[in-house]
């Protein structure tokens, strides 16, 4: 009856009788024998309901919420692998061109552009339409008898080389004015915003808004002539300006090379600057014959190279200009028939871009030279750097006729000799645009605008105009998760340097350190923090004291209240610099801590049975007495560490600088060995001492597992040495790539700091979780005769198996996202090594340090955006695995 009117009353629930018939009906009989309420209270039902709704929005708002933040990273990061805009191409005015140019450039706002023939005049014209707003003959330039230039990437510096064997140096200015609209002329006034008009005289005004106009006007200063000795004209030349002074190169018409430096002496009795002029001709091998068809000098000025049209070129090392040495030769087009059509550096002067015949561009540089690819010693130059092709783009068909680098990023524009202009990106290898002039015909020269927005290629009929937005060339998937051949390195590798001194400087946005950083921040914190967390749960759930687990457990929990900077600091400034000054005694302490709480475990067992009994509650105060202890053999036994494994100094070990790899395999096969050999005593010797002590006493029982701790100990401290003693033997180290290097701020604070910080989460989660588990399973293990070790490892633990991998992900989450930690204490530098010694940098740190300052939109700043994305990815995903590996232990619990 009263199965039936149980069924009946939740029928009434959903609403299928009326009301009166449910009065009617006989209430279900519970086993206090009263009647249970026939009607909900309509309070109840509504605060239930509520309830529902509030629960069910909080939810999906949450849901909203993360999806509505991924969105908008996503929205920032897309346009950073969007395509270069490019405008449709303009022919310029034929009026622009009076004759051969030898050089062209476009001032800062994109108003006016010049060009330079070899008959030394100077055509100036408006960047927009092409419209000649003025000639310079040669006498009012006084350029007359100029027969080479070289201009600088920046395009407001030039050097003339003259027909008399002279060089002059010059600047190019436009001399910009900006003048408030109640100055302005009536014409001015009129002039529409954004527009630009000629005011005559070769001046020309741009209304930039309604209140300001700029006027512009082009202007050459040249310097006065500098005789370097040559009585020949100068055909070639290059120079770069450092701080001691001009270094230039100059190929004379007699085929006479040097290399130069113009300094400026100052004289301290007298107060008066000397121009000092210094060089050499460099030291051309014998078997070179013919003058070089190019000239370039690096940016420090320590090295020219010459080159012919065969494709030979000479390196010569200039850091002495009154002593150059030759360092090298290459063969930039070994394919024969084919010829260098194309030579050229890349921002910064550190790199050449190479063009040949058969429509190749490669980039070449320098790095440093090692043996280790078998390179015989006589063919290494002696300033130690080798010249390697870097990067290359596939040949075409068609012979690259002129190379022009943009003077504000690494873009290059590449002209062919079917009238084509190709923008790439040489470190990527990627080609951002394929432009096409009016007419198959040579490109002859071009220019890309001071910006990098717009682009000016010359042919023999006319100049082409094409403006562009190169958006975020060096941001592509290979370049952000791939290693890439950086400028001068070794090799290709992954690496984060946002920023650097100039433009010049090459940005690497590789985002594998700071992913890397951020696993190794993890690793090292779940290494530390995770297995005493959860062994403290174990304990306390299990075997402490219920009074004394009511006050450790909410101490252990205020914990969690310490806010991360104050770990963080902490951890930098008094940690850090501690730990580096006793290094030997923590490694020590790592391993003497552990094995003097086993000690006070095998000790606890030697007490008599009642006394264990009587003194149940006291054993983790019995353990912890045995604390001072293991501290204080780690530090005693520190310095004899450090002089029996690490020659006396662990920190010249750790650089290699004496001492064998011994010492530093033991330390790190200790763990290993001793994780076997507990497994092989609870495998085979613990079943075999149960077998042959079943009849001993307590006190007899526990002698014989005191002496297998001792035992176990030296077998694992044996078979760990004779494991070093086989790699040191194989001349195997574990230095530079297990450990290395120390530096105060590394991987072994932030485990410490972070470890401390991810304990009270993990260990409140667990305890409750083993809390959680029903008692009879517990009284039914140790009914069955099971210790209360066996019953906790075989029943309790499985049980609650999906909230201990929980608490687990949540520790590994407030590890993985983690900033004012590690941003105080990892040292911020983004470097791929496991060294537990050495710093690291992550996303976050990336994220909290370098987002406020990066320009909004720029490259820096989505790439930011994208490593948030990525830590977004990653959380997401260690979430789902964990959430799946968690509903499987939880249909394994219910099983039981």
């Amino acid at each position: 009856m009263t199965n039936v009117a149980g069924r009946v009353w939740r029928r009434c629930n959903h609403g299928g009788i009326t009301k009166e018939e449910r009065l009617r009906m006989p209430s279900p009989i519970i086993f206090t024998s009263r009647p249970r309420r026939r009607v909900t209270r309509w309070t109840v039902a509504l605060s239930d309901r509520l309830a529902h709704w509030m629960i069910a929005i909080g939810g999906i708002g949450t849901i909203v919420a993360i999806s509505l933040v991924c969105v908008f990273l996503a929205w920032v990061v897309v346009p950073l692998f969007a395509p270069a805009q490019i405008e449709p191409g303009r022919p310029l005015p034929k009026s622009a061109i009076s004759s051969e140019i030898l050089a062209i450039g476009i001032d800062d706002y994109r108003t006016l552009a010049w060009t330079i023939s070899k008959s030394g005049v100077i055509d100036v014209f408006r960047f927009d339409d092409g419209k000649l707003i003025e000639r310079i003959g040669p006498d009012a330039s006084s350029i007359v008898g100029v027969t080479s230039i070289a201009v600088a990437i920046d395009g407001h510096n030039l050097a003339l080389g003259m027909d008399d064997g002279h060089v002059r140096m010059g600047q190019i200015g436009f001399g910009e004015q900006i003048v408030p609209l109640d100055e302005a002329s009536k014409a001015e006034h009129a002039l529409p915003v954004g527009d630009t008009a000629e005011l005559g005289g070769g001046s020309v005004v741009t209304r930039t808004n309604p209140e300001i106009l700029r006027r512009e006007k082009f202007s050459l200063k040249l310097q006065p002539p500098m005789d370097i000795g040559s009585t020949s004209a100068i055909v070639r030349l290059d120079f770069v300006t450092r701080p001691d002074g001009l270094h230039f190169c100059t190929q004379s018409a007699d085929g006479t090379v040097r290399v130069n430096l113009q300094s400026i002496a100052h004289n301290a009795l007298t107060e008066e600057d000397a121009i000092e002029l210094t060089g050499a001709e460099l030291p051309m091998p014998i078997s070179v014959s013919g003058s070089p068809d190019y000239l370039l000098i690096s940016e420090l000025g320590d090295s020219v190279f010459a080159a012919w049209r065969d494709g030979r070129l000479l390196r010569f090392e200039t850091r002495n200009v009154e002593k150059p040495r030759f360092m090298e030769e290459i063969d930039l087009v070994p394919e024969s028939g084919h010829a260098l059509t194309a030579l050229e550096f890349l921002l910064g002067r550190n790199s050449l871009i190479v063009g040949d015949s058969l429509g190749r561009v490669r980039t070449w540089f320098t790095k440093e030279a090692h043996n280790e690819n078998g390179l015989p010693d006589e063919i290494i130059p002696s300033d130690g750097r080798l010249l390697v092709a870097a990067h290359e783009y596939p040949a075409c068909g068609h012979a690259v006729t002129s190379i022009a680098p943009s003077p504000r990023s690494r873009v290059i524009a590449a002209g062919f000799d079917d009238g084509e202009v190709r923008l790439l990106y040489p470190a990527a290898a990627r080609t951002l645009a394929n432009l096409k002039c009016t007419e198959s015909a040579p490109v002859k020269a071009a220019v890309i605008s001071p910006k990098g927005d717009a682009l000016l290629a010359v042919t023999p009929s006319g100049i082409m105009r094409w403006d562009f937005d190169a958006r975020h060339p060096e941001a592509t998937l290979g370049m952000l998760f791939l290693p890439v051949w950086y400028e001068g390195r070794q090799q290709p590798e992954h690496a984060w340097q946002s920023t650097g001194a100039s433009d010049a400087s090459e940005a690497k946005f590789g985002l594998m350190p700071l992913v890397f950083g951020t696993l190794k921040a993890t690793f090292y914190t779940m290494l530390f923090g995770a297995p005493l967390a959860l062994l403290a749960a174990i304990y306390s759930s299990e075997f402490l004291h219920p009074r004394s687990k009511a006050r450790i457990k909410p101490t252990i929990e205020m914990m969690a209240s310490l806010p991360s900077v104050v770990l963080g600091f902490f951890a930098g400034l008094v940690v850090a610099p501690f730990v580096e000054g006793i290094i030997p005694e923590v490694l020590t302490c790592i391993f003497t801590i552990p094995l003097a709480f086993l000690l006070g475990a095998y000790l606890w067992q030697l007490l008599p049975g009642g006394l264990v009994v009587r003194m149940s509650r006291y054993r983790l105060l019995f353990i912890l007495v045995l604390l001072p202890l293991g501290i204080a053999a780690g530090m005693g036994m520190g310095p004899a560490v450090e002089h029996w494994l690490f020659a006396g100094n662990i920190k010249d070990w750790l650089d290699h600088q004496k001492g064998s790899a011994t010492g530093g395999w033991l330390l790190l096969f200790l763990p290993l060995t001793a994780l076997a050999t507990a497994v092989v005593f609870a495998q085979q010797v613990n079943p075999w001492l149960r077998r042959r002590c079943a009849h001993f006493s307590r006190g007899q029982a526990g002698l014989i597992e005191l002496a297998k701790f001792f035992a176990g100990v030296l077998i694992t401290i044996a078979i760990a040495a004779v494991f070093a003693l086989a790699l040191n033997a194989l001349k195997l180290d574990p230095r530079g790539s297990l450990v290395g290097t120390y530096v105060q701020r590394n991987a072994l604070v932030v485990g410490f700091a972070m470890g401390f910080a991810i304990i009270p989460l993990i260990y409140t989660i667990a305890d409750d979780a083993l809390s959680t588990v029903p008692e009879h399973l517990r009284s039914a293990s140790l009914g069955a005769g099971a210790t209360a070790w066996q019953t906790a490892v075989r029943i309790v633990i499985p049980t609650a198996a999906s909230g201990l991998f929980s608490a687990l992900m949540i520790g590994l989450g407030r590890a993985v996202g983690e900033t004012m930690i590690v941003l105080m204490a990892a040292g911020n530098t983004p470097v791929m090594k496991w060294n537990i010694f050495e710093g690291f940098e992550t996303l976050s740190m990336a994220l909290a340090t370098e987002l406020p300052e990066a320009a909004k939109n720029s490259t820096h700043y989505r790439t930011l955006f994208l490593a948030a994305l990525t830590l977004f990815v990653i959380t997401f995903l260690v979430n789902t695995v964990a959430e799946i590996v968690r509903q499987r232990f939880r249909r394994r619990a219910y099983e039981l």
